[in-house]
């Protein structure tokens, strides 16, 4: 049956492109191997678990999309696709990685494993070094590898819906980050590391159990900063009068509207807070 779809869907050996979604095929057709001009292959909403041997003698695709599939693991024969430029695995039941499945896709650019059930990314991760964009939201992820960290033209990274508490001090090496998605983590403390990266352009962590925010937000050049249902937003923030203790959010874009956030503040000492008069310190509502 998978051999006739295939022969239905490609024209002649010389096709660059297959699409065969929602044929309900349990394994990618063997017919494949004879298609060595193909660029991209669509198997999106199937019932695949595994790939087949012949699958890597497809050294010039580019674009694989097994989206909506049944794997358990990111398969160790993606390693011959030396060409593959986009890979898509989102809504499979993946819980962990093939030894090997990443250590020939040099060329990878733009990989999607969202809605899967990864408890953790491997250090391996930090063989694709050419990978610009990584989505990895809904998962069970609670923490991010260092090693990620050493992808140097990563743009996009994509983790809403996790676990994660904390991001790691490393972050601050990602000179090409612009966009970072933390939304619906359990991260209690904002990263202070995320404000020395200046190329950072949206930033997203709606969502989290951040109580404060640190004085040294004011560094960012954000352009989008989204921030709902965090506590920090129900807090009695303190400041002086002149209101030099409430963060302006500047241009920032925000998915709610807010004007201003409270953020932490310093006190000279503790008696001076004490000996305070009205007409220097005060408590206000926001």
């Amino acid at each position: 049956m998978s051999e006739r779809l295939l022969l239905r869907a490609m024209k002649g050996e010389k096709a660059t492109t297959v699409v065969l979604r929602g044929k309900n095929l349990t394994k990618v057709p063997t017919l494949v191997r004879k298609l060595y001009h193909l660029k991209t292959l669509d198997l999106m909403s199937n019932q695949i678990s595994k790939l087949c041997p012949e699958l890597i003698s497809l050294t010039q695709l580019k674009k694989l999309n097994l989206g909506n599939n049944k794997l358990e693991e990111v398969p160790e024969e993606l390693m011959y696709l030396k060409n593959l430029e986009i890979l898509h695995l989102f809504k499979n039941l993946i819980k962990s990685f093939s030894p090997k499945s990443f250590d020939g896709l040099e060329n990878l650019n733009i990989l999607n494993m969202n809605h899967n059930m990864l408890k953790e990314i491997p250090p391996e991760i930090n063989r694709l070094q050419n990978l610009r964009n990584l989505s990895l939201n809904n998962n069970q992820l609670t923490g991010i590898p260092k090693e990620l960290c050493t992808l140097p033209y990563l743009s996009e990274l994509h983790l809403n819906y996790n676990q994660i508490v904390s991001i790691p001090e490393e972050f601050q090496t990602m000179k090409n980050l612009e966009k970072l998605s933390l939304a619906r983590n359990l991260i209690e403390v904002f990263p202070v590391v995320l404000c020395s990266m200046s190329n950072l352009k949206i930033l997203d962590i709606a969502g989290n159990l951040i109580q404060l925010l640190p004085r040294k937000i004011r560094r960012m050049k954000l352009g989008g900063f989204y921030c709902e249902e965090n506590p920090f937003l129900k807090k009695l923030p303190m400041f002086i009068e002149e209101r030099l203790e409430v963060l302006p959010l500047k241009n920032w874009k925000t998915s709610t509207d807010i004007k201003e956030l409270p953020h932490e503040t310093v006190i000279c000492s503790q008696s001076c807070f004490k000996e305070r008069t009205p007409d220097i310190f005060q408590l206000r509502k926001t």
